[in-house]
């Protein structure tokens, strides 16, 4: 598990000077769900993007797990984009290792546990979503 984590930790810890990308303006910077002014309740009534899911202007993209996230980021670090990279990345790691874990429970094999997570860590697919922290769902869903 250790050695899978740290795989997808080292894939991606270059992100943590990246600036915010693509809808991250949008869906963290615009976002009044994320402002400790907001009430919580709000993550669960409002679609993705901070507007109320009833609203004709609704994406009725529902998210909350990750309105969660950014409003818990925005917590620790306000707007600044490294902590949300950080995220990212320990959320990719973790996610790696556990990984690792199921595969080995199914196999019974270490080695095909140990190949499991190093190909979930290294798969060039989740280059698309780092970049872009909006897209941290994948990652939670994983």
């Amino acid at each position: 598990m250790v050695i899978t984590s740290s795989i997808g930790f080292l894939c991606y810890v270059n992100t943590f000077t990246a600036e915010f990308a693509y809808d991250d303006n949008r869906a963290i910077l615009e976002n009044p769900d994320i402002l400790p002014s907001t009430p919580w309740r709000n993550i669960w009534w409002n679609d993705f993007w901070g507007t109320p899911l009833s609203h004709s202007g609704s994406h009725k993209s529902y998210r909350p797990l990750t309105v969660l996230s950014f409003k818990l980021n925005y917590m620790a670090g306000q707007l600044d984009p490294k902590g949300y990279h950080a995220t990212n990345v320990i959320l990719h790691s973790v996610t790696s290792g556990l990984v690792f874990v199921l595969a080995h429970s199914l196999s019974g094999s270490a080695f095909q546990g140990l190949l499991a997570g190093i190909l979930f860590a290294v798969h060039p697919i989740h280059t698309g979503w780092f970049p872009a922290l909006l897209l941290r769902i994948t990652e939670i869903l994983s």
